[in-house]
C-alpha cells in the first residue's frame, strides 16, 4: 500500500513538472512544404515524435512476428495440417462406410501432409484390398514399409491377408511364421497363422498353435472353442484306412488321435460321428457299437442315429433291440425310424422294415428314405410299389 501511494505521488510530480516545462517553453517547430506549413510547440512536436516512433517500432515488431515461425507460417501450416487431417478423417469415415474406392484414393492423396501418414497408407492399402485392387494395395504397402520401417510388421500382416485371399498360403506362411517366432505374443500373427493352417487343412500345426492362442487370448472364448472343435474334427476326419497296415495298427493310429482330443470335446456329436466313420472304415464294430450307444444315451443327435443305423455289426439283433428301446422315448423321430428300417432290412425282416420306412416317410418324406423303401420293395417283388417309391423320392428331391 505504501509503495503504491509513493508511486502515485511521483507520477503526479512528474506530470506537474511536464506541464510546467511546457508552459515555460517558448520554442516551436515549423514544417513547411511548397504549399503547406505546419507550426507547433516544441513539446507537442516531441510528443508526436515519440508517439510516431513507438507506433513504427511496434508495427515493425508485429510484422516480424507475423512472418516468423510463430506467426503467419505457423498459422498457415496449422491451417493446412487441419485441412489434411480433415481429409484423413473423411477417408476413414468412407472406410467405415465401406466405400473402398473413394476411401483408398482420399487416404492415399492426403498422406503427404497428414500428421499420421502411416495410418493413411495402412487404411488406404486395406481399402484397396477390399476393393479387389490388390496391385494398388501392394504398391501402398511397399510405400509404407519403405517410408516407415517401424510399420513393417503391420504392413506384413496386411500383405499376408492379401496372400490368404489369393489362396497363396505358402507365401503367406513364409511371411508370418518368422515374425510370429520373433513376437510370440502378437495376437494378430497368431490369428493369421490359425487362418492359414485351417485353410490348408494342416490340422497338426493348428493343434500345436492352440496352446499359444489360448495363452495369449488371441481370440474370444467362443471363437477359441469353435477353432478347437474344427481342429480336432479335422484331425479325426483326416484319418484314412491304410491297407498296408492291419486292423490293430490302424485302430492304434485312430485311437491316438481320439485320445489326443480333450475329454469335453469327445462328447460332441459331430466329433463322435467322425470318429465312428473312422472306426467303420477299419471295420472295428466291437468298438463302434458301444461308442454310438453310449453317445446316444447321453446326447440324442441325428448324425449319431444315422451312423447307428448304417453300421454293420456282428450281432444285429442286439443292435435292433437297443434301437427299439429308444423308440419309446422318441416315437416320432424320423431318423430313428429310418435307422430301424435299415437294421430290419439287414436282418431280412422285410415286413417290419417296410413299416418302419413308411412311418419315417410320414414324418419326413426325404429322398433317401424313399430310396431305401424302393430297394426293399423291389427285393420283395413289388415292382409297381418300388417304381412308385422311386418316383416319389425323385419328386421329394426336387422340392428340396
Amino acid at each position: 500500500m505504501r509503495n503504491s501511494l509513493l508511486a502515485f505521488m511521483l507520477a503526479l510530480l512528474a506530470g506537474a513538472a511536464a506541464v510546467w516545462a511546457i508552459q515555460q517553453g517558448n520554442g516551436y517547430v515549423l514544417i513547411s512544404t511548397a504549399s503547406t506549413s505546419v507550426e507547433m510547440g516544441l513539446w507537442v512536436a516531441s510528443g508526436l515524435y515519440i508517439l510516431v516512433t513507438l507506433t513504427a517500432v511496434w508495427s515493425l515488431l508485429t510484422v516480424r512476428w507475423l512472418i516468423s515461425a510463430g506467426g503467419i507460417r505457423h498459422w498457415w501450416a496449422s491451417r493446412r495440417s487441419a485441412r489434411q487431417l480433415s481429409k484423413t478423417a473423411e477417408g476413414l469415415l468412407l472406410y467405415a462406410d465401406q466405400d473402398w474406392q473413394k476411401a483408398s484414393a482420399l487416404l492415399a492423396k492426403s498422406k503427404d501432409h497428414s500428421s499420421m501418414p502411416m495410418v493413411n497408407l495402412m487404411f488406404a492399402a486395406q481399402a484397396a484390398a477390399e476393393n479387389n485392387d490388390r496391385a494398388r494395395a501392394r504398391q501402398l504397402l511397399d510405400q509404407l514399409k519403405a517410408g516407415y520401417p517401424q510399420a513393417e510388421t503391420a504392413a506384413t500382416k496386411v500383405l499376408a491377408e492379401l496372400l490368404i485371399v489369393e489362396e497363396r498360403f505358402d507365401e503367406a506362411l513364409r511371411l508370418v511364421r518368422p515374425l510370429q517366432q520373433d513376437r510370440p505374443s502378437d495376437t494378430g500373427m497368431l490369428r493369421l497363422l490359425a487362418d492359414i493352417y485351417v485353410l490348408q487343412a494342416d490340422w497338426a500345426s493348428a493343434q500345436k498353435l492352440l496352446r499359444d492362442i489360448k495363452h495369449y487370448k488371441a481370440l474370444s472364448t467362443g471363437a477359441i472353442d469353435e477353432l478347437e472343435l474344427d481342429v480336432y474334427l479335422g484331425l479325426v476326419s483326416a484319418f484314412q484306412a491304410d491297407p498296408e497296415h492291419n486292423q490293430a495298427e490302424q485302430l492304434n493310429q485312430l485311437s491316438e488321435v481320439w485320445e489326443l482330443t480333450p475329454k469335453l470335446l469327445r462328447k460332441n456329436a459331430e466329433l463322435v460321428a467322425s470318429y465312428a466313420d473312422g472306426l467303420a472304415q477299419i471295420k472295428a464294430s466291437e468298438k463302434l457299437q458301444p461308442l454310438l450307444t453310449k453317445a446316444l444315451n447321453n446326447s440324442w443327435h441325428p448324425a449319431l442315429i444315422e451312423r447307428f443305423g448304417t453300421m454293420t455289426v456282428a450281432n444285429p439283433e442286439k443292435q435292433l433291440t437297443i434301437a427299439e428301446k429308444w423308440l419309446s422315448g422318441h416315437p416320432e423321430d424320423a431318423d430313428l425310424l429310418l435307422a430301424l428300417g435299415r437294421i430290419c432290412a439287414r436282418l431280412d425282416f422285410k415286413g417290419k422294415a417296410k413299416d418302419y420306412f413308411n412311418s419315417s416317410i410320414k414324418l419326413n418324406p426325404c429322398p433317401q428314405t424313399y430310396l431305401e423303401l424302393a430297394e426293399l420293395l423291389e427285393s420283395m417283388g413289388d415292382k409297381p410299389g418300388s417304381e412308385r417309391a422311386y418316383r416319389l423320392g425323385l419328386l421329394a428331391g426336387l422340392k428340396e
